[in-house]
């Protein structure tokens, strides 16, 4: 009688080994660390007391400019205006971050929320948790963009009336900063694609006597 073959000799055709689990949990890990840096974000803006930072800066008003008064007078009034416009300045950017504070605490904590929920459904291998990457990365993006311009307009208004020079490299970071938030974003979109669609792939290798004797 002839040896017979082992099992594992011979190959007899292919099999489905089905995609592989870490492109959901890749994202999933990914997804996992950008959350925790968005809550770690969020509580530092709700325990900063914008409104009281500026306790502390004691400053004058400096008042009518002395023009009858000696230099030393015209000297320390011209310090005095600066450190007053500079106040004024900072001020006004302080009440406008402490206005902006509650969207930013509310949007933190929705993203956070969509973030996790989407981390669970991703480590669970279920399709529906890219859906709610794609949500989270646009709730993400959408809030991203409009604090970046409410803040950059905000120090663009109070500059200009400072320099028109300031003013127009103002509005140049601003195009560069909204900009390359969209652009990393859109990276960011185009990864999130990939794994949806390679999660779903389906791996063909070739089938040896070892999975046709355990599929029989």
């Amino acid at each position: 009688t002839g040896m017979q073959a082992a099992p594992w000799q011979g190959h007899t055709g292919h099999v489905n080994t089905g995609p592989s689990k870490w492109w959901a949990w890749g994202l999933a890990i990914f997804l996992g660390i950008q959350v925790f840096f968005t809550l770690i974000g969020t509580i530092i803006t709700a325990i900063i007391p914008y409104d009281m930072l500026l306790d502390d800066w004691e400053v004058e008003e400096p008042g009518e400019y002395p023009t009858n008064g000696t230099s030393e007078e015209q000297d320390e009034w011209n310090w005095t205006k600066e450190e007053w416009d500079s106040y004024l300045l900072i001020n006004e950017m302080m009440e406008e971050m402490n206005r902006m504070k509650s969207l930013q605490i509310w949007s933190g904590i929705l993203t956070c929320g969509i973030g996790m929920v989407a981390i669970v459904m991703l480590f669970q291998q279920n399709p529906n948790g890219f859906k709610m990457t794609y949500v989270w990365l646009g709730i993400s993006t959408v809030t991203q963009v409009w604090m970046q311009y409410k803040m950059q307009s905000t120090m663009s208004d109070l500059i200009s009336s400072m320099s028109d020079e300031a003013s127009m490299w103002m509005s140049v970071n601003m195009g560069l900063s909204l900009g390359g938030t969209m652009v990393c974003n859109t990276l960011l979109l185009l990864i999130v694609i990939m794994c949806s669609m390679k999660s779903q792939d389906t791996q063909l290798v070739e089938e040896s006597g070892f999975h046709q004797q355990h599929t029989n």
